[in-house]
Parts: C-alpha cells; structure tokens; sequence
C-alpha cells in the first residue's frame, strides 16, 4: 500500500468513519457534512444538491465568504460551531446575500 501512495487510516479515523457511517444521511431536508474547521463539504444529499442549483451563484459567493477567516461571518459561524460541538447550539440564523438562512447542526464525530 505503500508502494502505491495508498494512506491506511489510524484507529482515530477509523472511529470517526464508524461514527459517521452510523448516521442515516437519506432526508428530505438539505444535508450535508463538513468538516468542522472550514465550510468544505464531505458529502451531501439529494434535496441539498438541489437548494444548490436553484442558486449556485449565491451558494458559492456564501462559501467563499465563509471560508475567509476575516470576515464577520466566518466569525459567528466559528462560534457557532464552538457552541455546537459543546452542545450549547444547533441553529444558526443570518442574512447573507440578501436571503435569510438558517443552519441546523450536530456534532456526529470527532478525529483528533
């Protein structure tokens, strides 16, 4: 596996994979996973593909904005994630882009 630059996973990841694989992602609500430490998507479902494509402009711009440490959004959504995994939260409402947007989250796993 070496020899062909194949990564075997640690007993943390493998317990994160575990954890992760345990959860039923089929949903009609728009679902995603990310990874916890910047909006980068893992894995998302059906319905949320399609909340994508009714805008993908927009999504994109939203994205980008997350992912840039500096700005006030990024902020909030970091504290927010602090908030969730701690259990103290698991909705997020903002204007972004002149729409009105509302995150739901759980902390499923974690890999140190």
């Amino acid at each position: 596996m070496a020899e062909k630059g194949i990564e075997i996973e640690n007993w943390q990841q493998s317990k994160f994979y575990q954890c992760v694989g345990l959860v039923d992602l089929a949903s009609d609500k728009p679902t995603c996973l990310d990874n916890g430490s910047h909006f980068r998507l893992l894995y998302v479902n059906e319905e949320f593909q399609k909340e994508v494509k009714r805008a993908p402009a927009v999504f994109n711009q939203i994205v980008n904005e997350w992912n840039k440490p500096e700005s006030e959004i990024a902020k909030r959504l970091q504290a927010f994630a602090k908030k969730v995994d701690q259990g103290e939260a698991s909705c997020f409402d903002f204007k972004q882009t002149e729409q009105y947007l509302r995150i739901s989250a759980q902390r499923i796993a974690r890999c140190s």
